[in-house]
C-alpha cells in the first residue's frame, strides 16, 4: 500500500498542471491519409556549425550556391499539384529570423515556383497526368527521385551570397496537403569573406617551359586578393632554383639566386611604417615599425634572368616560388591580455600582429617554371611487355599483349618478350647507336641471355635495326622469343647507348639519364587448361552390338596457350582401359575415334575423352552411351515347328528359347473370341524364353513361327498365363528359305515386354469375321497444365474388357494436322502430352477410342489450349525495397495487362546479382521465390529478414504467375544491404520469451504491490481521459481540430 501511495505521489508530482492548458498539435508519425508533401531535409547549402575552434560549412562571398532538398510525400495519395518557395532571411548570432535578404541589385532573395507539379507537362516541371506518377503516395516517394535541385522558371535557383548571417527557408504547398505542419525546413548559414595570396611565375614569353641556350628572363608576381580589403604584411616567398645553369640573377640589384644552394627568400610588398600594436585601454599606446605591405589587388613583381650552362650537352633547370608565411594586423585572439586585481579578472582585446601560413585558396600559393638547353642526350625504354597467343611453333599472330605495369599472369607456351625504345634527346636530328642486353630467368635459373636490336617477326610492324633519331626513326622495337613454362619469370632489359663509326660521336657516357635505360618485368606464368568445346557422338540412332556402322566420336578442343591445337593430345578412356586404335595428337587424327561395338560395351557405356596439353594440363569430359545387345532366340520342336525371336535388349546376358510340342487334343473345337464358329488346333508349341525383359529394356523385338505347309495352319494364337487367347497372325507367308514351309510373323507392339512363357497354338480353317469392340471409353478429359503440357484422363465402361484384337488408340491434332497417334497400354487411364510438343496458345483436339480391324466403339473427345507463359505482357516496374523493423517491404508497379495473372512472386538472391536467364526459381517453402501475393493487382509483399549473422547484399525481383503455375522471369530490379552481428549472449538460446511460469512471489515484487500498481494505473487512466476530453473547447473544438492537452 505504501508503494502504491508513493507511486501515485510521484505521478502527480511530475505533472506540470500549467502545461495542461497548452494546445499541442498531434502529428501522425505514419503515412497520412491523402497527399502530404513535406520538406525532409535541406542538403545545400549545408548548415554552418561553429564552436570554439571555428566554423564548418560556411559559405564564401561570391560562391555560387544552389538549393538542394529532399521533398517526400508522407501521405498515401499522389501529389497532383505542388509549389514551393525558397527564401533567404537575414539573421544574427541570436538566430532570430529577420527580413528577407536582398541581392546586390536590391531584389528580394525569394523564389516562388508555382509550377512544380501540375497536370500539364508543358507548363510544370513534373506532369502529374503521366504514369508512373512523378510524386506517388507510396513508401520512399521523393520529388525527383531523391535529392532535388530546386528550380525557378525551368532553371536551377542560384544564390551568389554576400557577407552576413542568414536563414535559408524552403517550404512546399499543395491544395491537397493532409498536414501542413511538415511543409518546411530551415538551415542557418554564415557567409564569410575569402582571402588569397596569389603567386604567378612565368618566362617573359608567357610560357612556363623554355628550351635552348641564351638568357631566359622571368617574372614573379605576388598579389593580395579576396572578397574584401586584404593587405598582408611581410609576405615571405621562397624562390628555389634547381638544376645546372651558368648564372641566375633577380631583383633590381641583380642578386645571385644560385647562392645558398639556390634558395632565395623574398619579402613581397612595399616598405611602409605601420602600427604594429595598439593598447585597447589607451588608444595612444601604440607601437610602429617598418613593414612590407602587400596592398589589396596591387601586384608586386620580382624579375630576373637565368643563363643556361652552354658548356654542357644538357642543362635542365627549374625555378619554384611559394608563399612561406605572412603577417596580419588586428584584434586577434593572440592579442588578448587578461590580469587579476582583487580577484577581479580584466580582459583587454589589443590589436597586434600575428603570423599566418595559409589562406583560403592554397592552390595559388606556389608556381614553377622549367627550362633546358637543346643538347639533351637521352634514350630510354618506354614500354615493355610480352606478346602471347601464338601457335605452339611460334607461327601466327599474337592475340594479347601483357604490359609490365599490368601485374597480370602470363600463359605458358611460345611468347615474345617485347620492348619499345624512344629517342628522348632535345634534338631528334641527333642519332644514337644502341643495343639491348636481355636476361630471362625462371626463378633463380637463367633460361637465356644475350643482345638484341631488332624484332623481325610476330608483331604487326616488323623492325630492323637503325639508329634512334638522326637518319633513323625516333621509336625502335626489340623482341626475344621464349617458350614459357609454369613458374615465376623475371624479364630484364638494359638499353646501352653505343658509339658506332657511321654516326655522331655519342657514347653511353653522354646518355644524360641512365635511370630510364633499365626495365624489369616479373610475372607468374600459369598453364591455362585446354577447353573441350564439343564432344559428340557422330552416329545417328540407337547403338547395337554388331551393327554395320562403327561407333564414332568427334571432339573439338581449344588451348589459349596454343591456338592451333597442335600440342594437344587426345585419349578415349573406358572402364578397364582405353579404346584401342583411338587417340593421339590432332595432327594424327586424335580428334576422331572409330571403333566396332563389342559385346563388352552392352548396357551403360561411359566414354571419357581426356585432352592434355604440352605442359601437363588436363581436362576431360564424359559421355554416357546406351549399347543394346542383339540376339536371336531360336528353337525347333520335335515336330519340326521353328520359333525365331529376334531381340535387341539392354542386358549382357544371352537370350534363348525353350520350345516343345504341346497336346493337340486339348485345343479341338475351340471357339475363338471375336470370330464365329469353332476351330481345331493343327500344332501346339509350349514356349518359354530364357529371360524376360520389360518394355524399357527392349529396343526392338519380333516373333516368327515357321511350319510345314502340309500342316495347313491358317492362323497363330498365343495363350497367356491367364488363359486369354491373343491372335498373333492370321496370314501365313511363304518362307523365303524353304518353299515347302509357311511363316507366321508377329509384330510385337511398342512398349511391350518379352512375350512371357505360354502356349502358341496353330489353328486350321479360315477365320470368320467378328464385330467392333464392345469396350468403350468413358469420362475422357483434356486439361492444360503448366509449361504447355496437356493432361488427358479417361475410364473404361465397366464389365466390358478388351478382346483379342482390340486396342486403345489416342490421336491428337492441332486443328489442321495430326501431331500424335499412339496405342495406349490396356491398363493406362491417363497420358501427359508434354509441353515440348505444343505451341503456346494453340488449341489441341484429342480423340481416344477402343478399335479393332472392324472399327471403333464410341470415342472420347475433348480439347485444351496449350499455356506456356503469362499472357498480356505484364511486368513489375519501379520495384522498391524498404526496411521496416525486422521485415523488408517489397513494392512495385504493375505494368501491362494483368488479366492472366493469378499471383505475384518475389524472388530473392543473396550476394549474387542475376539476369532474367539466371533468375533463381522455386516457389516452395524456404525457396528463392516462396514469397508471394495473390491477385493480378497485388504489388506489395512483406518478407521477414533472415536471422543469421553476416553481411550480405540481397537482390530482388517480382514476376507474375498464372493459374496454371507458369511464371515469368526477370532480372533483379533492386537490392538492399543486410548486416547482423552474431548473438553473444550466454543463455545458450535457452531463454523463453514471455515466460510467466511460477507464482508471483518468485518475481521479486511483494504481493501487496500488485494491488497498488493496479490502483495507480486506474488513476492514471482517469486523469488521461480528463486531459483528452479537454479538446472540446469553448469555440466548438471538434475531432477535426484535435486541440488536446497532454
Amino acid at each position: 500500500m505504501i508503494l502504491g501511495l508513493l507511486m501515485l505521489t510521484s505521478l502527480f508530482a511530475g505533472i506540470d498542471f500549467t502545461e495542461l492548458e497548452e494546445t499541442v498539435v498531434i502529428e501522425d508519425a505514419g503515412a497520412r491519409a491523402g497527399a502530404d508533401p513535406s520538406v525532409l531535409a535541406i542538403t545545400s547549402p549545408k548548415e554552418t556549425v561553429c564552436d570554439n575552434t571555428g566554423c564548418r560549412n560556411d559559405l564564401k562571398v561570391g560562391q555560387e550556391t544552389k538549393f538542394n532538398a529532399y521533398i517526400q510525400n508522407m501521405g498515401d495519395a499522389p501529389v497532383d499539384e505542388l509549389s514551393y518557395t525558397v527564401t533567404v532571411y537575414n539573421t544574427d548570432s541570436t538566430g532570430v529570423i529577420g527580413s528577407i535578404a536582398k541581392d546586390t541589385t536590391g531584389n528580394d532573395l525569394q523564389w516562388v515556383n508555382l509550377d512544380a507539379i501540375c497536370d500539364d507537362g508543358s507548363v510544370c516541371d513534373f506532369d502529374s497526368s503521366v504514369t508512373p506518377h512523378p510524386f506517388p503516395g507510396t513508401a520512399n516517394s521523393y520529388l525527383g527521385g531523391g535529392k532535388y535541385t530546386l528550380q525557378y522558371a525551368g532553371q536551377d535557383i542560384v544564390w551568389t551570397p554576400t557577407i552576413g548571417e542568414y536563414v535559408v527557408d524552403i517550404t512546399v504547398d499543395s491544395p491537397t496537403d493532409a498536414d501542413i505542419a511538415n511543409n518546411g525546413q530551415q538551415v542557418a548559414v554564415i557567409v564569410t569573406d575569402w582571402y588569397d595570396i596569389k603567386v604567378d611565375l612565368e618566362w617573359d614569353d608567357g610560357s612556363t617551359s623554355v628550351t635552348g641556350a641564351g638568357d631566359k628572363a622571368y617574372t614573379l608576381t605576388v598579389t593580395a586578393d579576396g572578397s574584401n580589403n586584404f593587405a598582408p604584411r611581410d609576405v615571405s616567398v621562397r624562390l628555389a632554383l634547381d638544376g645546372i645553369v651558368a648564372a641566375a640573377t633577380g631583383g633590381p640589384n641583380n642578386d645571385d639566386i644560385t647562392a645558398n644552394s639556390g634558395i632565395t627568400m623574398l619579402t613581397a610588398g612595399t616598405e611602409q611604417t605601420v602600427v604594429t600594436f595598439q593598447n585597447e585601454s589607451d588608444v595612444n599606446d601604440t607601437t610602429s615599425d617598418l613593414r612590407h605591405v602587400l596592398d589589396f589587388q596591387t601586384p608586386w613583381t620580382y624579375t630576373g634572368i637565368i643563363t643556361p650552362d652552354g658548356t654542357q650537352n644538357t642543362s635542365r633547370f627549374e625555378l619554384t616560388a611559394s608563399v612561406v608565411d605572412y603577417v596580419l594586423y588586428g584584434p586577434y585572439a593572440d592579442c588578448v591580455e587578461s590580469f587579476t586585481v582583487d580577484e577581479n579578472i580584466t580582459t583587454w582585446q589589443h590589436s597586434c600582429e600575428v603570423t599566418e601560413n595559409g589562406d583560403d585558396r592554397p592552390a595559388t600559393d606556389s608556381a614553377e617554371i622549367t627550362g633546358a638547353v637543346e643538347n639533351y642526350h637521352d634514350i630510354r625504354i618506354s614500354r615493355m611487355g610480352v606478346y602471347q597467343g601464338y601457335n605452339s611453333d611460334g607461327s601466327g599472330q599474337a592475340s594479347n599483349f601483357i604490359e609490365d605495369s599490368a601485374g597480370a599472369d602470363l600463359n605458358v607456351g611460345f611468347s615474345r618478350v617485347y620492348a619499345e625504345l624512344e629517342h628522348r634527346g632535345s634534338d631528334i636530328s641527333v642519332g644514337y647507336d644502341w643495343n639491348i642486353s636481355y636476361t630471362i630467368s625462371l626463378g633463380t635459373t637463367v633460361m637465356s641471355t644475350g643482345m638484341v636490336n631488332d624484332c623481325l617477326q610476330g608483331t604487326d610492324v616488323p623492325y630492323q635495326y637503325e639508329p634512334l633519331g638522326g637518319p633513323g626513326q625516333t621509336i625502335a622495337t626489340v623482341c626475344v622469343e621464349a617458350s614459357l613454362e609454369p613458374g615465376e619469370y623475371t624479364f630484364e632489359f638494359e638499353l646501352i647507348m653505343e658509339n658506332k663509326a657511321y654516326t655522331i660521336d655519342a657514347t653511353g657516357a653522354y646518355d644524360m639519364r641512365l635511370s630510364n635505360n633499365d626495365r624489369t618485368m616479373v610475372s607468374n606464368v600459369v598453364n591455362n587448361l585446354p577447353l573441350i568445346t564439343s564432344f559428340e557422338l557422330v552416329n545417328q540412332g540407337d547403338l547395337v552390338v554388331g551393327q554395320e556402322d562403327m561407333l564414332q566420336f568427334a571432339v573439338s578442343a581449344f588451348d589459349v596457350d596454343d591456338p592451333s591445337g597442335e600440342g594437344l593430345n587426345f585419349e578415349y578412356n573406358i572402364i578397364g582401359g582405353s579404346i584401342a586404335g583411338c587417340g593421339g595428337s590432332q595432327a594424327l587424327g586424335g580428334t576422331v575415334c572409330s571403333t566396332p561395338i563389342l559385346p563388352d560395351y552392352v548396357t551403360d557405356f561411359p566414354v571419357t575423352v581426356v585432352v592434355t596439353d604440352n605442359h601437363g594440363g588436363e581436362v576431360s569430359e564424359e559421355m554416357m552411351l546406351e549399347i543394346w545387345n542383339d540376339a536371336v532366340g531360336f528353337n525347333t520342336t520335335a515336330s519340326g515347328i521353328e520359333v525365331s525371336y529376334p531381340l535387341q535388349y539392354m542386358a549382357k546376358s544371352n537370350f534363348t528359347l525353350d520350345t516343345s510340342d504341346g497336346d493337340l487334343t486339348s485345343y479341338q473345337d475351340v471357339e475363338l473370341e471375336g470370330f464365329s464358329g469353332s476351330y481345331n488346333a493343327v500344332g501346339v508349341i509350349d514356349y518359354a524364353p530364357s529371360t524376360t525383359f520389360n518394355s524399357g529394356e527392349i529396343l526392338s523385338q519380333s516373333l516368327a513361327v515357321t511350319v510345314a505347309k502340309s500342316l495347313e495352319a491358317t492362323n497363330l494364337w498365343y495363350i497367356d498365363s491367364s488363359g486369354k487367347w491373343i491372335l498373333l497372325d492370321d496370314v501365313a507367308e511363304d518362307s523365303p528359305i524353304d518353299s515347302s514351309k509357311s511363316v507366321f510373323n508377329y509384330a510385337i507392339p511398342a512398349n511391350s515386354g518379352v512375350i512371357p512363357a505360354g502356349m502358341m497354338v496353330l489353328m486350321g480353317g479360315e477365320l470368320v469375321g467378328g464385330s467392333i469392340p464392345t469396350a468403350a471409353i468413358s469420362g475422357f478429359t483434356a486439361e492444360a497444365q503448366a509449361g504447355g503440357a496437356i493432361q488427358m484422363s479417361w475410364t473404361m465402361l465397366a464389365n466390358e474388357p478388351l478382346r483379342t484384337g482390340d486396342s486403345v488408340r489416342l490421336t491428337i491434332t492441332d486443328g489442321t494436322s495430326e501431331v500424335f497417334n499412339q496405342t495406349m497400354a490396356e491398363e493406362d487411364r491417363s497420358y501427359p502430352y508434354p509441353g515440348t510438343s505444343t505451341t503456346h496458345g494453340v488449341t489441341y483436339f484429342a480423340t481416344i477410342a477402343v478399335c479393332n480391324e472392324q472399327g471403333c466403339s464410341t470415342p472420347g473427345v475433348d480439347n485444351a489450349t496449350a499455356d506456356k507463359r503469362v499472357d498480356g505482357g505484364v511486368s513489375a516496374t519501379g520495384l522498391t525495397v524498404q526496411e521496416n523493423g525486422s521485415d523488408w517491404i517489397v513494392s512495385w508497379t504493375v505494368d501491362g495487362d494483368s488479366s492472366d495473372v493469378a499471383m505475384w512472386h518475389v524472388c530473392i538472391s543473396r550476394d549474387d546479382d542475376f539476369t532474367a536467364a539466371t533468375m533463381p526459381t522455386g516457389t516452395g517453402t524456404n525457396e528463392p521465390c516462396s514469397n508471394m501475393v495473390m491477385g493480378p493487382t497485388g504489388n506489395t509483399v512483406t518478407i521477414a529478414q533472415p536471422t543469421t549473422a553476416g553481411s550480405h547484399t540481397y537482390y530482388f525481383t517480382a514476376v507474375p504467375m498464372d493459374a496454371l503455375g507458369n511464371m515469368d522471369s526477370a532480372a533483379s530490379m533492386n537490392s538492399i544491404d543486410y548486416y547482423r552481428q552474431a548473438d553473444t549472449d550466454n543463455n545458450n538460446n535457452t531463454g523463453t520469451i514471455g515466460d510467466d511460469s511460477g507464482d508471483s512471489a518468485g518475481s521479486g515484487i511483494p504481493t501487496g504491490a500488485w494491488a497498488a500498481i493496479g490502483g495507480v494505473v486506474i488513476v492514471a487512466f482517469v486523469v488521461g481521459a480528463f486531459i483528452l476530453t479537454r479538446g472540446d473547447d469553448e469555440e466548438g473544438g471538434s475531432e477535426d481540430g484535435k486541440d488536446w492537452d497532454y
